[in-house]
């Protein structure tokens, strides 16, 4: 195996640890929503290392360090994470993107929104994690709802709030609304 096709196979897996990691940690706690991502946040979330795997192939093509056949290796990787069904687990321990390790609420020391999306950021030098949005009227809803997880996990008194109804003096448990971002229409 010369270079080139090393560093292209070495890109390429890099775009697939986004969603593949080799952890064994299993989803702690109740799952409370299992989210979808949509076909635009999974594009918003590929396609910087993507278009570097197609670029570099395409460069080593052009100069004979890579076959033609080598081009198609991008370009069917990327076709293959666009299809392949990604979704966040959201428990009220913590939260897992696709098959990565879970990740604890107490691990993160809030939620930023971003440009393509949020971030949820570390504490104590932990590092944080992309939350990967469509850019959609439901993404502030999720970031609502991510914001308020968080915040009942850390005080553990996850699932209940003041009811707004009765002035606040009680307790009620949090209904889960669906998210537009994150479900689909019938018919469309």
């Amino acid at each position: 195996m010369n270079v080139p096709t090393f560093l292209l196979i070495l890109i390429i897996a890099l775009t697939w640890a986004r969603l593949l990691r080799p952890v064994h940690k299993t989803v702690e706690g109740n799952t409370l929503r299992v989210a979808a991502l949509p076909l635009l946040a999974k594009i918003r979330m590929h396609s910087v290392l993507s278009l570097v795997a197609l670029v570099f192939a395409t460069v080593a093509v052009a100069i004979d360090t890579l076959t033609w056949s080598m081009l198609l290796l991008p370009i069917l990787s990327t076709v293959l994470l666009l299809a392949i069904p990604v979704k966040y687990t959201i428990t009220d321990q913590g939260i897992r993107l696709g098959w990565t390790g879970f990740r604890r609420w107490t691990e993160f020391a809030g939620v930023r929104r971003t440009r393509f999306g949020a971030r949820l950021l570390g504490v104590h030098r932990k590092r944080g994690m992309n939350i990967w949005l469509s850019g959609s009227r439901g993404d502030d809803e999720f970031l609502h709802f991510l914001r308020q997880t968080q915040k009942y996990a850390y005080k553990g008194q996850f699932g209940i709030v003041p009811d707004a109804v009765s002035g606040g003096s009680s307790h009620a448990t949090v209904s889960q609304p669906k998210i537009a971002a994150f479900t689909t229409i019938d018919g469309i």
